[in-house]
């Protein structure tokens, strides 16, 4: 027969167990964070003194702070809207990791002003609508979500208000590998490839592409799944060799 002693033994010694069994799940799942962090390739930006065109660069966040150092403990100047068009000078000489994304300050011009903003509000690729040139596609990291997995995103914007945006995971995908497509001529409609090779059918980790219509941003596996409701409405049949 069991005592209260006994009892009370047996559940302080499994309550003690529990406790170190969240302690040590508690240090796994940072040592896994950090270990997801430190392997982040900075999100880095080529600065020039004498080429405006070389360092225009538009901002895809809203409401940026314009500091006047390279720091969030840096007096703010000013804030900065979506779209904004801005020239880089110079950069920090050490990246700063803020949700996930590592990148360095850059001291930029806006107009007659002057000041210092964090990398990652930064585009990494910025497009233009074909069917709207008052529209712009900014494209850039998101940081990492609750499993590691790393994030991408991009955001519709139209004269400093952003219209859309929409994040999805990858593990490979570099901006280099984005860009705006126009062969399917599709009345209202945009069409950003994520893959390098555009014709290619094979197996990635994220989706092929992003579309935008109606001031909507979707994700499209394949160019057949895009065509599929334009078959609905217009009765014309598109080839794509993805549906073979």
């Amino acid at each position: 027969m069991r005592t209260l002693k006994n009892t009370k033994t047996q559940n302080k010694s499994e309550s003690t167990i529990k406790r170190i069994f969240q302690s040590f799940l508690i240090l796994a799942m940072l040592f896994i964070a950090s270990d997801v962090f430190a392997q982040n390739k900075e999100v880095e930006f080529d600065v020039y003194t004498n080429s405006v065109t070389k360092a225009s660069r538009y901002l895809m966040a809203d409401d940026v702070a314009l500091r006047d150092c390279p720091s969030v403990q840096c007096e703010q100047l000013t804030t900065i809207k979506i779209g904004t068009n801005v020239r880089l000078l110079a950069k920090s000489e050490k990246p700063q990791t803020i949700n996930g994304v590592k990148s360095r300050w850059y001291k930029v011009k806006m107009g007659p002003q002057v000041g210092w903003l964090w990398g990652g509000f930064i585009s990494q690729k910025t497009m233009v609508s074909t069917t709207n040139p008052e529209v712009k596609f900014m494209f850039g990291e998101a940081g990492f979500d609750y499993k590691g997995n790393k994030r991408f995103q991009i955001r519709a914007v139209k004269n400093g208000v952003e219209l859309d945006k929409i994040v999805f995971p990858s593990k490979s995908l570099c901006y280099t590998a984005v860009d705006l497509i126009n062969k399917m001529k599709m009345p209202g409609t945009d069409i950003i490839s994520l893959t390098s090779n555009n014709e290619s059918c094979d197996v990635v980790d994220g989706p092929l592409y992003i579309v935008f219509k109606n001031d909507k941003l979707q994700q499209k596996e394949t160019l057949a799944s895009i065509e599929q409701p334009l078959f609905n409405e217009t009765g014309y049949v598109y080839y794509s060799q993805c549906e073979n």
